[in-house]
């Protein structure tokens, strides 16, 4: 199956132009079998009630997304995309956690990148930034991530493939590839990576990431017609 392994929605994400169950018929419209909902979560959504609420917020929307997934046959995986205080451009993408670890930990952007990765390493997920050089940013320490994202958003000029496939094998970070789907370009782009049909949830998906053999993503650089699959050797190591 072939998972976008970064999607928003408007419930949460505030530049998202689109509900979940927009965002999902899309999905399958444009030949994917669901998405990680990796709706933003930074210290700029905090409202009256705190983190929590926040926290509260985030999880409500991604199990309403997930149940109407079931309804219409789009696979929908739990994931975060964490924007700390300290890299206000970097983006971090959290897989493989439960929904209980953003309730007890409701202030990721707070922390640093190696605060955030242990964090997260502790309980059990697996951290990858998100669409590195895209708007002047740079790929942070790679010793406290496992993975880079080759992302295919419209809006801007490359997705830097060929400079990101370098990196991981030289770094020994595993690849992904996604969206940054917020319905609000010309065109939705065809790119994820290729699962095993049956992965069921974010922590199989994690085993996934994290297991070493081949690998198959599903690539559409930003303008351009062709999609086009790279199969490739996953240059990850545990840290």
């Amino acid at each position: 199956m072939l998972i976008d392994m970064h999607a928003h929605s408007s419930g949460i994400s505030r530049c998202c132009q689109s509900p979940y169950d927009v965002i999902m018929k899309i999905a399958l419209e444009n030949g994917m079998d669901g998405i990680i909902l990796t709706n933003h979560y930074e210290i700029g959504y905090v409202k009256e009630g705190g983190p929590a609420e926040l926290a509260e917020r985030y999880i409500n929307e991604f199990l309403a997304a997930e149940a109407y997934g079931k309804e219409i046959g789009c696979k929908v995986f739990f994931g975060i995309e964490v924007t700390m205080v300290l890299y206000p451009k970097v983006h971090m993408l959290v897989y493989g956690v439960s929904t209980d670890f953003l309730k007890k930990n409701p202030t990721l952007y707070s922390m640093t990148q190696e605060e955030l990765y242990k964090l997260v390493k502790a309980n059990g997920g697996t951290l990858v930034q998100a669409h590195p050089f895209r708007g002047g940013t740079t790929v942070l320490d790679p010793k406290f991530m496992d993975g880079v994202e080759i992302n295919c958003h419209p809006i801007y000029k490359k997705s830097y493939a060929e400079e990101l496939i370098a990196i991981a094998e030289k770094e020994h970070l595993y690849l992904t590839s996604g969206a940054d789907f917020h319905d609000d370009t010309p065109y939705r782009a065809k790119c994820g990576m290729y699962l095993p049909d049956d992965i069921k949830d974010q922590f199989e998906l994690r085993d996934y990431l994290l297991a070493p053999g081949k690998k198959k993503l599903c690539h559409q650089e930003p303008n351009c017609t062709e999609i086009y699959d790279y199969e490739y050797e996953s240059a990850y190591t545990a840290r």
